[in-house]
């Protein structure tokens, strides 16, 4: 299998065509842990406005990985000042685990951060994804506070690239 990651945050024109896929795998993903009470077809119309609304902030980056050819994830994350914002990381159920979508993501999320001289991150994790918040904790970021439907997580950029290398470097290969 071969594995593409592509930034499309200065091509946003091409997002668009992408977004039914993309609505896909969050629906698959989010269905279980975070059903919504809406039908499929109200949530899809409400998430792509929001999409669309996202394409017009400046300052948000679009990250997309495919796997021969299929789009199999995305990533959304902005960067102000020394804060990397990681908003949204979704992997295609079929390419969890696989050890390649989620490094290739969120690699590139913190190469981003460290070219700007982040220092702070700063994410959000629904209560009931337990996997997300298993994530933001080994990337050594911790609950600051609550929203209607989760919490929301800060942390050091140091500490979530130390992690991330250990975890997904070479290692000698």
């Amino acid at each position: 299998m071969m594995t593409m990651l592509k930034d499309y945050s200065q091509n946003r024109e091409a997002i668009p065509p992408l977004l039914p896929r993309m609505f896909e795998i969050i629906a698959e993903n989010m269905n279980e842990i975070a059903p919504t009470g809406n039908s499929l077809e109200q949530d899809r119309k409400l998430w792509t406005q929001a999409m669309l609304e996202e394409l017009q902030k400046p300052g948000k980056r679009w990250v997309i990985v495919f796997s021969d050819d299929e789009l199999a994830g995305y990533a959304l994350y902005g960067i102000c000042g020394d804060i990397l914002h990681m908003d949204e990381i979704q992997v295609a159920k079929a390419q969890q685990g696989d050890g390649r979508m989620f490094p290739a993501l969120l690699g590139k999320q913190l190469r981003d951060a460290q070219a700007a001289g982040v220092r702070k991150l700063y994410s959000y994790a629904n209560e009931r994804n337990e996997k997300s918040q298993g994530i933001l904790r080994n990337l050594g970021l911790r609950p600051v506070g609550q929203t209607p439907r989760g919490h929301r997580y800060e942390g050091d950029f140091e500490d979530a690239m130390a992690w991330f290398q250990s975890k997904y470097s070479c290692k000698g290969r």
